[in-house]
């Protein structure tokens, strides 16, 4: 089949933890909630689809009992899968089968059905022509599904072994026992592996392995330059050796229909978490992730997170990012990552809420890695325009940690004066090193930019009409769209000028008089709003995003995220304000003068 065949749904019925349990997939799928929610149990049920997948290609359908007694399908061994295979059924009653079925974009049906204990037998629910040969289903299902498996340190000494079993290792938990075979033996995306290896670990490369025939056996050698220094990644530490292993099975997976990862946190120190979501992102495939990280979560935009809760009937999507609160209540989470963070780096950036993830964003467009991953400094989030909160958490922690720590703090403007921001920013310098005020009102309206949006939208057009067989276009002029939009605000966004200006413009011109100073500010107000550009730089863009996803949802059936709008950005198309805040948290980073601020 010509489109690229993807998994849209699965169903869960009495299947372990799920009675009856549905989760609707899209490009990102991040599974949140709390211990023993299920989410394992979700991931163990895509690991027998892979291996009932593997069968069917190889082998012809035999008679098996399926839902409605004997059917063609095939028999599958659950012996080398890692799940529990003791509670496959819901309440232990084996005496009810079990199933899971996924939905295929082209409408079919692949389950599993349990029919009783040890027995899993994989059906192909197809209109038309039943199943009958590896051909036939190679020929209607040309799903793959990418695992990462369970991750480890690599061998002290790895003997060069078949081909074979470096393909088997692929495939299986001795991946690490044999991760130099790997790329011995399937060498052609090293290239592609080693630039990720660069990009994402600063100061490391690595090198293709090589044969030491010293030995009664041969060994496989793989080094890893660092400051020049060869040493052999035995040697180059257990973190390294891990990442090194998710980017091998990221590049090998980069064609599959979907990617699955089981709880990538346990491995991964909290700035690889963030940068292995944005390496997925433009990887290719789907993404299922199991986590309990907030690293993740944070880094995540919220429709890409999903709640699994046993008590609900399906998988909850996040729309809200008020909701974010809930989950990471639900997870036990607090503020000690950003204790330990601190502690380390004695570096504190304040922002509103989640801004840093779009700075992220822009920072990693603009090549500032450090920024991006936000690796010498802690990222803590206020309750909006909230000074006092940041001052007073900068000194906690500094009694906490019995320490000085050095403040960089970055707000919205929403609809200040230029004299109230000259006042607030005085307040905020005499315990912040760097403190910036937006120009525009929040930073949303950094990414009001039509010709960026105008491309995101074209590819998640584009993703969709592939994954449905579509043929839906695009053909709006954004900028008319943009203004059609925005008006909606005007009387609110006027309302809001006008209440944050009059005082201020009262107390710097004593000699007008109230309705003299409004009928000014009403001018100033038409002039900005008659121009779509300035219109842009003050409506509110969290709101004016969510309008046009609505449009974009009733009209083409897709959504976008600023994050995604910053991806399809040019270099040019990127506000010199956020060049310059990126730079002067870079510098913030860098500079021994940032610790020794006096705030006294």
């Amino acid at each position: 089949m010509n489109l690229r065949q993807r998994i849209t749904s699965v169903r869960f019925s009495r299947y372990k933890a799920f009675r009856d349990f549905s989760v609707a997939l899209d490009g990102v799928n991040i599974l949140v909630g709390p211990n023993n929610a299920g989410k394992s149990t979700a991931i163990g049920a895509f690991r027998i689809l892979a291996e009932g997948i593997r069968k069917a290609r190889a082998k012809a359908p035999a008679m098996v009992e399926g839902p409605f007694g004997q059917t063609r399908g095939y028999s599958l061994s659950l012996a080398n899968i890692p799940i529990a295979k003791e509670n496959i059924f819901h309440d232990y009653e084996d005496d009810k089968p079990a199933s899971v079925s996924f939905r295929v974009s082209t409408g079919d049906l692949l389950s599993l059905f349990f029919p009783a204990r040890g027995v899993c037998n994989l059906i192909c629910e197809t209109a038309g022509r039943p199943i009958t040969s590896p051909a036939a289903f190679k020929q209607r299902f040309s799903l793959e599904i990418g695992l990462v498996p369970i991750l480890g340190p690599v061998e002290h000494e790895e003997q060069l072994f078949q081909k074979e079993a470096a393909r088997e290792a692929l495939l299986s938990h001795r991946a690490s026992r044999n991760f130099r075979n790997i790329w011995y033996h399937y060498p052609e995306a090293f290239d592609d592996f080693r630039a990720l290896v660069r990009s994402t670990w600063p100061g490391m490369d690595i090198k293709k392995p090589e044969v030491d025939s010293s030995h009664d056996k041969p060994l496989l050698l793989m080094f890893c330059p660092e400051q020049r220094i060869d040493r052999e990644i035995y040697w180059a530490g257990f973190g390294f050796q891990v990442w090194c292993q998710m980017l091998t099975f990221i590049v090998a997976n980069r064609k599959s229909s979907l990617l699955v990862i089981d709880e990538p946190d346990i491995y991964l120190h909290s700035d690889l978490q963030r940068q292995l979501i944005t390496i997925l992102r433009s990887l290719g495939p789907d993404i299922l992730i199991a986590t309990h990280s907030t690293e993740i979560i944070t880094e995540a935009d919220p429709n890409e997170i999903l709640v699994i809760s046993k008590k609900a009937q399906s998988a909850k999507r996040v729309k809200d990012p008020s909701q974010l609160r809930t989950i990471f209540g639900t997870l036990g989470s607090n503020l000690n990552p950003f204790l330990t963070q601190v502690a380390r780096t004695k570096r504190i950036v304040y922002v509103e809420g989640k801004d840093f993830q779009l700075f992220s964003r822009f920072a990693a467009k603009l090549g500032l890695r450090a920024i991006a991953m936000r690796s010498d400094f802690a990222v803590v989030p206020t309750d909006g325009f909230n000074p006092a909160k940041a001052r007073a958490f900068k000194e906690g922690v500094e009694a906490t940690l019995d320490a000085k720590v050095s403040a960089a703090l970055i707000f919205d403007r929403d609809y200040r004066s230029d004299l109230e921001v000259e006042e607030e920013l005085a307040e905020l310098k005499a315990f912040c090193y760097y403190a910036h005020i937006h120009t525009k009102k929040e930073i949303e309206n950094f990414v009001l930019v039509p010709e960026a949006i105008e491309r995101a939208i074209g590819e998640r057009v584009a993703q969709r009409n592939t994954q449905t067989g579509g043929s839906n276009a695009f053909r709006e002029d954004v900028r008319a769209l943009l203004s059609e939009l925005a008006e909606a605000f005007k009387h609110d966004v006027q309302a809001e000028f006008l209440k944050r200006q009059l005082p201020y413009r009262r107390s710097s011109a004593r000699v007008l008089d109230d309705s003299t100073i409004t009928a000014d500010l009403l001018s100033r107000f038409d002039a900005t709003w008659r121009d779509l550009d300035s219109r842009l730089n003050i409506v509110p863009g969290k709101l004016l995003f969510t309008r046009l996803n609505a449009y974009l949802q009733e009209s083409l059936k897709i959504n976008i995220t600023p994050a995604s709008v910053i991806d399809h950005m040019l270099d040019s198309e990127i506000s010199n304000e956020i060049r310059d805040i990126l730079n002067s948290l870079e510098e913030f980073t860098k500079s021994a003068a940032a610790l020794d601020f006096d705030t006294a």
